[in-house]
């Protein structure tokens, strides 16, 4: 989920807050964490675009079982000594390496 800024109309700090994209336009019921204060409006101060991704995406799952399909017509085509590296990217994810 998104994270957005917020400011507070009392004291002017700018703390985040976690939401869905669905209910970022909605206002919060949460008041201000440092002064307590209910006013608080969205801040675009500071805002840049982030990108998300699934974690749990690998290519099969991303086109329905098609990526191993061209993989393995690829495989046809060139030496064994290459299967090995097409296999691993069918079951690569959106996780980070660790090496």
């Amino acid at each position: 989920m998104p994270t957005y800024d917020y400011r507070c109309n009392a004291c002017e700090h700018i703390f985040e807050e976690v939401h869905t994209m669905d209910s970022h336009l909605k206002p919060i019921k949460k008041p201000c964490p440092k002064c307590g204060e209910k006013e608080v409006t969205k801040s675009w101060a500071g805002v840049t675009p982030g990108i998300g991704t699934d974690t749990t995406l690998t290519p099969d799952k991303a086109t329905g079982g098609k990526w191993s399909e061209t993989m393995n017509r690829i495989k046809d085509n060139i030496p064994k000594r290459y299967h090995e590296g097409l296999d691993k990217s069918t079951k690569r994810t959106g996780r980070q390496w660790k090496g």
